[in-house]
């Protein structure tokens, strides 16, 4: 009899075992299948973001133990790409690599947007940069006070400044420029960061608000255009001769940064974000994308859990959209 009830407890403490590992078990199957990781990247092979994806991409399969393949989908700010995870199967396996500017701005510019920056989570920011305020060389302004004092001056033209489009950062960024300022701007629209420092080396334009770039940086040091202030409440490591913006007497705590990132769809199995997360945290961290990130002139990039990563991602949709009910940006 006795061996009877030690057998029946035992059967039952294996009944119980298993009844409680299995949900872990079921979420662990959920995380990640074998099949491989899609890096969606919304811009065209080559360009810092496409860059940054695939310094990510091998320390990733090898975290992973899977193939991951980088595709670019690039178009309509970040838009095509963007909708395309969305629509891709709702695992977590398309992962999609884009500016979050883009992700918060597109919806709030363009019409035929129909997602939300909530329809996403960020895993990772991956290549974070300073924008910087440039003008084309001809001006000789010391500073940001008096490129604001000569654009008000009575009788002077509105200042150009250039951007990629209605609605994208360095449109808002100017925009809300102005309103603090009271500055006199036109915004001259252009396809792209690099049209835009040409436009900047012919002096089509006065100025422009640019992520700062080896190639910016060369060019203000070879002194073809000035870097009048950088966005921000530091001075960029790269550029610590500039001041802030901030440090002028009109504008206080203006920062605006450009960062690429690493997106999931928010309905993706919270497991296998958690996991991608997790691996991202530390191949930012590693010593080889901290090199990459010094000679890309973009700054260190800080490792953050998936509950501080959406914290900074709801700070920054409610900027963006705070700047645009102030400029009264309408989707067109």
């Amino acid at each position: 009899m006795k061996n009877s009830n030690q057998g029946t407890g035992r059967l039952l403490g294996w009944i119980i075992a298993a009844a409680v590992l299995q949900p872990f078990g079921s979420a662990q199957a959920q995380s990640l299948s074998s099949k491989p990781i899609v890096l969606r990247v919304a811009y065209p092979a080559g360009g810092p973001a496409d860059v940054a994806a695939r310094k990510i991409q091998v320390p990733l399969q090898s975290a992973l133990g899977q193939t991951v393949i980088v595709e670019n989908l690039p178009g309509a700010g970040g838009s095509i790409a963007a909708a395309s995870v969305l629509n891709a199967p709702p695992d977590g396996q398309t992962l999609l690599v884009t500016t979050g500017n883009d992700m918060i701005l597109s919806p709030l510019a363009m019409s035929q947007v129909k997602y939300k920056p909530e329809n996403y989570r960020l895993l990772a920011t991956i290549l974070p940069t300073d924008f910087t305020l440039v003008t084309s060389a001809e001006h000789a302004f010391a500073n940001v006070d008096e490129l604001i004092e000569h654009s008000k001056k009575a009788g002077s033209k509105e200042m150009t400044v250039g951007s990629w489009g209605y609605g994208s950062a360095p449109y808002l960024v100017a925009a809300d420029f102005g309103a603090a300022t009271g500055a006199r701007l036109m915004d001259v629209p252009y396809k792209g960061a690099a049209p835009v420092v040409q436009a900047l080396l012919s002096r089509e334009i006065d100025m422009a608000f640019v992520p700062l770039a080896p190639n910016v940086l060369e060019l203000v040091r070879t002194g073809r255009i000035k870097a009048i202030g950088v966005a921000n409440t530091k001075r960029n490591p790269f550029l610590a001769q500039v001041p802030t913006l901030s440090e002028g007497k009109y504008l206080k705590n203006f920062v605006y940064s450009a960062w690429a990132a690493v997106f999931i769809p928010a309905s993706a199995p919270p497991a296998a974000a958690a996991r991608l997360s997790k691996d991202l945290a530390e191949i930012v961290k590693g010593d080889e994308f901290q090199r990459f990130l010094r000679d890309s002139a973009a700054l260190p990039v800080e490792p953050m859990t998936l509950d501080q990563s959406a914290a900074f991602y709801q700070q920054e949709v409610e900027k963006f959209r705070r700047i645009a009910k102030l400029v009264k940006l309408e989707p067109q």
